[in-house]
Parts: C-alpha cells; sequence; structure tokens
C-alpha cells in the first residue's frame, strides 16, 4: 500500500505528455485532410497569382512560411491547453480545470463516488499512464481522468481519501449512547457484552474474541456499521471492568492494545485504517464504540491456518461458502479492485 507521503506533493495532477503526442498527431492529420481537400477543390497557386503579394513573394516562399507558422501555433497551442489542463486532489473532492482563454472547473464530489478503477491500453502500459474511471452512486454517470501517470497509485490514494470521509460522516451524524441503544441490534449496530471474558464460565474465553472480530470482518466486507462493547443483549451497559481485570495492563489502554493484537492477528494490520476504536464513559461505567467503514478489498477472519468470510445480512453475521464469497466480492466490488 502507498504511503500518503507519496503524493505529498503531487495533489495537483498532470496529464501524461503523451496525450501532447496523441493530440498532435490527430490535429496534424486533420490539418493534412483539410488542405488536400481544399487543394482539390481548388488550385493555390492560381490563386496566390491574383494577389499583390505574388510581384514580391514566389509562391513556394510564402507557403513555407505558411505552414511553418502554423505548424507553430498549432503546437503552441498543444502544450498550452496541456500545460493548462490538471485535476486538483482535495481531501473529499477533485477540481478539474481546463481552457486557455475561457477557463472552466468541474468539482467532483469524492462522497458521491461508489467506485473507483483505473485502465491501460498496450501504450499505456508500455509509458505508464491510464485513465482512472470514477462512478457516481448517484447518477450512474462516470467520471473520467483520463493520461494519468501511474494510475494504480492514485487510484489507491483516491480510495484512502474517500474511506478517510467514511469517518468524517461518522462523526457529523455521531449520535449518543442512548440513541444507539434505543435503536436495538440492526444491520450497522451490534452490540457485546464482553470482548473476552466470559461470565457464565466465570473465566477469559477466547471463542468471544473471535465473535466480536467475526462482526468487525462482516461490517468490513458490508456496508460498515457500529460495534458497542460493554452492551448486553438487553441493551444495558455492564462496562468493561471484567474485560479490564483480565489483561496485564488493567485499564482502557491496555483494552485498546489487546484489541489491536487481537485484531492484527485475525484480520491484518493492512484493514487498520478502516477502524476507530473510542472507550467512553456513562454512569461511571467505560464502554468501547468501535466504528467500521466498508473496506476496499475482502477482508477474511483467519483462524488456525483457516481463513473465513462473513457479510452482514439484516442483524446478523452470516458465513458464506467458497462459491458463494466468489459470487459476493465479484458483485460487491466490481470495480474497485485492482
Amino acid at each position: 500500500m502507498i504511503s500518503n507521503g507519496f503524493f505529498n506533493n503531487r495533489n495537483l495532477v498532470k496529464k501524461s505528455p503523451v496525450v501532447m503526442v496523441k493530440t498532435f498527431i490527430v490535429l496534424q492529420m486533420s490539418a493534412v485532410a483539410v488542405f488536400f481537400l481544399a487543394a482539390v477543390l481548388g488550385d493555390y497557386g492560381e490563386i496566390y497569382e491574383h494577389l499583390p503579394l505574388s510581384q514580391s513573394l514566389s509562391f513556394h516562399i510564402v507557403e513555407a512560411v505558411g505552414i511553418f507558422t502554423f505548424e507553430t501555433i498549432l503546437i503552441f497551442y498543444i502544450f498550452f491547453s496541456w500545460y493548462k489542463e490538471y485535476y486538483d486532489i482535495k481531501n473529499d473532492r477533485i477540481v478539474y480545470g481546463r481552457g486557455l482563454i475561457f477557463r472552466k472547473k468541474r468539482v467532483v464530489s469524492l462522497g458521491g463516488i461508489s467506485s473507483i478503477n483505473y485502465r491501460q491500453g498496450p501504450l499505456g502500459r508500455l509509458t505508464k499512464y491510464g485513465d482512472i474511471e470514477l462512478e457516481d452512486k448517484i447518477s450512474g454517470k462516470n467520471f473520467i481522468m483520463d493520461h494519468i501517470p501511474e494510475p494504480q497509485d492514485y487510484v489507491e490514494f483516491l480510495v484512502h481519501l474517500k474511506d478517510n470521509i467514511g469517518f468524517k460522516d461518522f462523526k457529523k451524524d455521531k449520535r449518543s449512547l442512548a440513541d444507539l441503544l434505543s435503536r436495538g441490534e440492526e444491520e450497522r449496530l451490534e452490540f457485546k457484552t464482553s470482548f473476552r471474558w466470559d461470565e457464565r464460565q466465570n473465566k477469559v474465553n477466547k471463542a468471544l474474541e473471535r465473535a466480536v472480530m467475526k462482526t468487525v470482518v462482516s461490517f468490513l466486507n458490508s456496508e460498515g456499521g457500529q460495534l458497542l462493547i460493554g452492551i448486553n443483549d438487553s441493551g444495558n451497559v455492564v462496562g468493561l471492568e471484567n474485560d479490564y481485570r483480565s489483561l496485564p495492563k488493567p485499564n482502557a489502554d491496555g483494552f485498546q492494545n489487546h484489541f489491536n493484537n487481537v485484531f492484527h492477528s485475525m484480520i491484518g494490520s493492512e484493514y487498520r485504517q478502516f477502524i476507530e476504536l473510542n472507550i467512553d464513559k456513562t454512569d461511571n461505567q467505560d464502554y468501547c464504540l468501535v466504528r467500521v467503514l466498508s473496506s476496499d478489498k475482502p477482508a477474511y477472519l483467519k483462524i488456525d491456518n483457516d481463513e473465513e468470510f462473513y457479510i452482514r445480512i439484516g442483524n446478523g453475521t452470516t458465513s458464506l461458502k467458497l462459491s458463494e464469497t466468489a459470487s459476493y466480492i465479484d458483485s460487491h466490488w466490481r470495480g474497485k479492485l485492482l
């Protein structure tokens, strides 16, 4: 995965210089076609002989100067059109600017994008450029960023920005604990009494940790969601004290460290960017709120040497068979996977 530092000075994206060559060839061929068509319709030499200038300059000199002037204007036009065209990537949008005399701008919100992918033709693979396609989930129309250098890197960067917007949306729509509890368990909200302490057996139970991670994986593979730990199935706050006492460091920091260790082991550190972990307090009892974004690629739960795939259906976590997993991945991440 590419680091954000790679893009610190590359938010203003210019098209590959290859576009200038392609544009020059197209315009040159068009000009030649027009020139020969006009020559068929009329004799340039005969027309020139009737002009006053023909007495001092030969037709061939004027023709050479005219072609040179036209080619110079064409080159300058192509270069400055390329120079003035850009894609400015912001944290939540892309600004597309173009035009020499009459400037035009278009703003594309990353929050409204449902999928991001790229494509390269043979020349693009050879010269390392391609087109990036962004699909608007509301209108269904595509926005194309064409002739982008190293498009696979920019796709990853755009996906990262888009997913960060998701966390901002979580915060804008931040509801109180009472609001969350009043909703009850649903497709994007689940309660867990504890992370690892089994009250019935009165001891640590690793199966509870796996159950938490199953829910997290299901949110990653679906549309995201929120998980409350320290809340029983009835929506009552029971707190994290028993979990704390089971840890070498019996406090909120120890809980978060252990959660991260289990997460990295059972899901993978590359998915940590889609998780936000917060411990809050109500009525002198701690509870944990885990916010999970939809992942940009399939996530698996690792148990011993096996991997299991889960999704969220209704208010439950569902395991898919191998054939069902392949079909789900194809439909859920179509146009987004690299």
